[in-house]
């Protein structure tokens, strides 16, 4: 018996848009005009609920997958930067409250493109501190949603 990844995983995202589509729904939505804090995760957990229920079906539709048709895992170089982008993910979400957000958002994206091949660091540097600014005041300023601040901007 073929151990089957698809069911599995988006089995998985499914119960995760179920848990995040419950947090979301205790935060304020706001209205047409001022949306509040709570729009953005609702739609995301909507889209996660609805895409995993989607690929789910899609998945327990197929009968067998032969070993052609399936991707495999990353071997060699490719894993690595695909363990190395995990562990910057995990690292960001752990230095958020500590370094507040535009500073972990910019090491992020600076560990993330450095990762993923790009080797300037005059425009790695530059591209990671304007991400982090402009999503900082997407969320912060147009939908009010506070965001760790740091110790660097406390």
């Amino acid at each position: 018996m073929n151990f089957r990844a698809l069911p599995v995983t988006s089995g998985s995202f499914l119960l995760l848009g179920i848990a995040y589509l419950a947090t979301s729904i205790r935060l304020p939505l706001g209205t047409n005009i001022r949306p509040g804090a709570g729009l953005f995760p609702l739609l995301v957990g909507i889209s996660l609920t609805i895409l995993s229920v989607l690929v789910l079906i899609s998945a327990l539709k197929q009968k067998e997958i032969s070993s052609k048709d399936q991707e495999p895992f990353p071997q060699g170089e490719d894993r690595r930067r695909v363990v190395a982008v995990a562990v910057t993910l995990i690292l960001f979400v752990i230095l958020m409250k500590p370094l507040g957000y535009i500073v972990s958002s910019s090491l992020l994206m600076a560990a993330t493109f450095r990762l993923l091949g790009l080797r300037s660091w005059g425009k790695i540097i530059p591209i990671s501190i304007l991400t982090a600014a402009i999503s900082y005041y997407f969320f912060e300023c147009l939908l009010g949603m506070p965001l760790p601040r740091g110790i660097f901007f406390s």
